[in-house]
């Protein structure tokens, strides 16, 4: 028969209530026992660690502002750097600020603690409650009850711990390469946008002086000095020049763009750029140091070796993983006579079939293939130190040339040429071509302060950010390593 909803809650709270008190302290002392065990203290934030590396490597400053109002105090900040002429750092420093990429990145952090939080909790217990009526009319019911929990749960809570440790530490590593690899975006891209800012002066110079050299041979046709030939190399070189330029712009809308994505703003900014970014001579260092230094201080190859002792971690823990559903815990019975019934409950499966022999395999796999992926990484990294510090070196050796050089020489030329000219020893259209041929060099050698400029963040990147500390020592040591 049908009883309402209260009569039957009164009914469950006064049987329960009605067993004798000494046995149900047992339960009771066993749920304290599983709060005790469950309270574990939640460990702080550690972003030192990200913060001290980010600025240790590439001497700039980031914060994870973890809903914080502090918008105010970055955007003043952000208005008075955007007052003054940007400089790679001051842009390197806004993008660690302003990108929401940099936050989002720091929520793994976040993430990965409540993982070591739930690691270190106790599962929670199981309750079941049985109410049996018998099929007369009366309130006498049959009341049976479980409370169990895992036995082995709460030993396998180190494991468990240590594990999410790992993986907490992984993840800092994991952001902290992500910034860095952020902040070399950025002073490339800074770089290349400078460059090809001065580089458009010296095209836009070049055309000026083919596009007069260009009519001074449309004139020299009209009389008959020229022939068509001539014309339309003239032609020829003044469209190539042209074209030369809507490339040039293309470039600077291109970077500009990316820039201002990378700083982090929605909408597009005038930025107050230098005129040129002069090439600081790199003395270079020892090949196999810089190998030894970047399979030491690479972020990601600490990254997989964490994986490598994540995945360990976790094969000592899938050694008990058949085991945790096994609980244990405390059964009673009240049958409508009144008669109370108290005592140790069991509960789980029976390991037969599945014994956790699959999790171990794909475990092992994933070991080994840990192991690859790291003896490759360690290769690409010894690949990529060599590959950029030959390039910067190549790209050194042409900026010096053209700097010391190349570009005397044109000088030299292009005077010798006015001197020349002045006594009518020499026409102006070979001295409006001596004079582009100068324009054309400084073009040139803009461009190979840029290639070096770009092949030092690469070495920089390569070596995880070292660099800097490197080129720090080399000032303080005047060029000895």
């Amino acid at each position: 028969m049908k009883i309402a909803f209260s009569v039957v809650l009164n009914v469950l709270l006064k049987k329960i209530w009605s067993i004798q008190v000494y046995r149900f302290s047992a339960a009771y002392a066993l749920l304290l026992g599983f709060f005790v065990a469950g309270c574990s203290k939640i460990p702080p934030i550690d972003d030192g660690f990200v913060t001290c590396t980010v600025a240790n490597r590439i001497d700039s400053s980031v914060e994870w502002r973890q809903g914080c109002d502090k918008d105010e105090q970055v955007q003043s900040f952000i208005q008075c750097v955007l007052a003054n002429e940007l400089t790679a750092d001051s842009a390197i420093q806004i993008a660690l600020l302003n990108n929401p990429k940099i936050q989002a990145v720091f929520e793994e952090i976040g993430m990965a603690r409540a993982d070591l939080v739930e690691a270190g909790l106790i599962t929670n217990p199981s309750f079941s409650l049985e109410v049996r009526y018998p099929p007369i009319k009366t309130l006498q019911t049959n009341i049976e009850y479980l409370i169990t929990s895992s036995l082995l749960d709460i030993f396998l809570i180190p494991l468990r711990t240590r594990l999410a440790t790992t993986e907490f530490e992984q993840t800092k590593l994991r952001v902290s390469n992500e910034i860095l690899n952020l902040a070399f975006d950025v002073r490339e891209t800074y770089y290349e946008l400078v460059s090809e800012r001065k580089r458009i002066e010296y095209i836009r110079s070049a055309l000026a002086l083919t596009n007069i050299m260009s009519e001074i041979v449309s004139k020299q046709i009209g009389v008959g000095n020229v022939n068509a030939l001539e014309f339309q190399l003239a032609q020829s070189r003044l469209l190539e020049a042209e074209l030369e330029l809507v490339k040039s712009q293309s470039e600077i809308i291109r970077l500009s763009e990316k820039l201002n994505r990378l700083l982090g703003f929605n909408e597009e900014l005038c930025l107050i750029l230098p005129e040129e970014v002069d090439g600081i001579d790199y003395q270079g260092f020892d090949l196999c140091t810089l190998e030894s230094i970047a399979i030491r201080e690479r972020l990601d190859l600490q990254v997989a070796r964490f994986e490598i002792a994540r995945i360990g971690r976790m094969l000592g823990l899938k050694d008990w993983w058949v085991y945790t559903n096994f609980q244990v815990g405390l059964a009673g019975e009240k049958d409508p006579d009144g008669k109370n019934f108290i005592g140790p409950g069991f509960s789980g499966e029976l390991p037969i079939f599945n014994y956790g022999q699959a999790a171990r395999m794909r475990l092992f796999a994933q070991l080994r293939q840990a192991n690859d992926r790291l003896a490759e990484l360690e290769i690409q990294v010894r690949s990529e130190v060599r590959e950029a510090h030959k390039l910067l070196m190549n790209y050194l050796k042409i900026m010096s040339d053209y700097r010391n050089r190349l570009l005397p020489m044109q000088e030299k030329i292009s005077n010798s040429s006015e001197e020349l000219y002045n006594v009518m020893g020499l026409g102006v259209d070979k001295l409006l071509e001596n004079k582009r041929l100068e324009v054309v060099a400084n073009q040139n050698y803009t461009e190979s302060v840029k290639q070096y400029l770009v092949s030092r963040v690469e070495l920089d990147r390569a070596l995880g950010g070292y660099l800097f500390l490197l080129l720090s020592q080399q000032e303080c040591t005047q060029g000895e390593f």
